[in-house]
C-alpha cells in the first residue's frame, strides 16, 4: 500500500470555489483566476458568477466586466446582499447614485454590514441627502475615524450647524482611527472656528505633508485671525519647501521607473504649485477663500462565497438558512 496523498485527498473534500479561494489567499493569483473564470464558464450560478465579479472589480480592476457579471447573476434571484454590495460600489464609482441606493438598500435588506451602510450612506450624501446621510454615517462603527468625520460634514451641509460642532468637540485624538489634525483643521474653517482650525494646523503642520491646497486653508484661517505675520510665515515655508522639492527631482537619478518623461512632468507640476504658493498672498489681499475640497470613497471588503478568513459560508449555505 503506497503512501497517503493528503493533498489530493483534501482536495477531493473541498469545493472547487474553495480551492480557488485558497490559492488566492496564497498568492498563487493566474491558477485561482483561471479557476473563477472556469467556474463561472462552465458552472454559472450566483456563487461562481458573484466570485469572478469580485476578483474582476478588487484584483482586475475591471468594474464594466464586473458589472456584467452580476448583472447577469441578478435574473437567478440572489439571496444574499453580496452581489447587490458589490453593484452598489459600482454605481457609486461611476456617480450613478440612484442606481447605488437601490441596489445598497437591496443588500441591508438581507443583511446589516459596515461596507454596505457606510456607502448608502455616501450615495444620500452625494444625492444632497445631507440629513439622511449623516444619520445613516451614525450608524457605522469608529471612535474619531473618517466615517465620523463623514458625519460631521453631512450635518454642516444639512444646516446643523450646532451638531456638527457638538461632534468635532468630542472628538479624540487617541482613538485607533483618529482622522488627523489637519483634516479636522479643514472642517472647522467651515463652521468659521478659526481659532480651533489654527490649533488642530499646529498639531500636525511639522510633521505632515504640505500641499498648496493646505497651505492655501491655513493661510487663509491665519488671516481671517488677522496674523498677517504668520499667515506670510507659513506661505514663505511653502514656497522654499517647493525650490527644494524642484531641485531635489531635478537631481534624482533616472532609471526603468522614474524616466526623463516622468521627471518633466513632476517638476512642470511643482513649477504650477510654486505660481500659486506666489500669488497667494495678493489673492487673499483680494478676497479669495480657497474652496473647501472635501471628498467621500466607497467602501470595499470582502464579498466572496466561500471565504473561511472573513466567515463567508458558500451560497448554497446561505440558501439553507445558515445566515442571511
Amino acid at each position: 500500500m503506497g503512501p497517503i496523498n493528503y493533498r489530493e485527498r483534501w482536495e477531493n473534500i473541498i469545493s472547487e470555489n474553495k480551492r480557488a479561494i485558497m490559492l488566492l489567499e496564497q498568492n498563487n493569483y493566474d491558477e485561482a483566476f483561471s479557476l473563477f473564470k472556469k467556474l463561472a464558464r462552465e458552472t454559472p450560478s450566483v456563487q461562481s458568477l458573484n466570485n469572478l465579479a469580485w476578483i474582476m472589480l478588487r484584483e482586475e480592476e475591471n468594474r464594466d466586466e464586473a458589472r456584467a457579471l452580476l448583472e447577469q447573476l441578478l435574473v437567478l434571484n440572489p439571496k444574499s446582499s453580496f452581489p447587490y454590495m458589490l453593484l452598489g460600489e459600482i454605481a457609486l464609482h461611476n456617480k450613478q447614485y440612484d442606481e447605488a441606493k437601490h441596489y445598497l438598500l437591496q443588500a441591508l435588506s438581507y443583511r446589516e454590514t459596515e461596507e454596505a451602510t457606510y456607502n448608502l450612506a455616501m450615495a444620500h450624501f452625494q444625492l444632497g441627502e445631507f440629513e439622511q446621510a449623516a444619520k445613516v454615517f451614525s450608524r457605522c462603527d469608529g471612535d474619531s475615524g473618517i466615517t465620523q468625520l463623514h458625519e460631521v460634514v453631512s450635518w454642516l451641509y444639512a444646516g446643523h450647524i450646532d451638531k456638527a460642532k457638538t461632534l468635532l468637540a468630542k472628538w479624540n485624538d487617541e482613538a485607533d482611527d483618529y482622522t488627523g489634525a489637519i483634516e479636522i483643521a479643514d472642517v472647522y474653517i467651515e463652521l468659521s472656528c478659526y481659532k480651533k482650525a489654527r490649533a488642530q494646523f499646529e498639531k500636525e503642520w511639522n510633521s505632515y505633508y504640505i500641499s498648496p491646497y493646505c497651505v492655501s486653508r491655513y493661510a487663509y484661517t491665519l488671516w481671517q485671525l488677522e496674523d498677517y505675520d504668520a499667515c506670510r510665515a507659513i506661505i514663505q515655508q511653502a514656497i522654499q519647501q517647493n525650490k527644494e522639492e524642484q531641485m531635489d527631482e531635478q537631481q534624482r537619478e533616472l532609471e526603468e521607473h522614474w524616466t526623463a518623461q516622468d521627471r518633466d512632468e513632476c517638476i512642470n507640476e511643482l513649477t504650477e504649485q510654486h505660481h500659486t504658493l506666489e500669488t497667494l498672498w495678493r489673492s487673499l489681499e483680494n478676497g479669495y477663500v480657497p474652496p473647501f475640497d472635501y471628498d467621500m470613497y466607497p467602501n470595499g471588503g470582502c464579498q466572496l462565497f466561500g471565504c473561511t478568513q472573513h466567515g463567508h459560508p458558500e451560497y448554497e449555505e446561505v440558501t439553507r438558512g445558515e445566515i442571511r
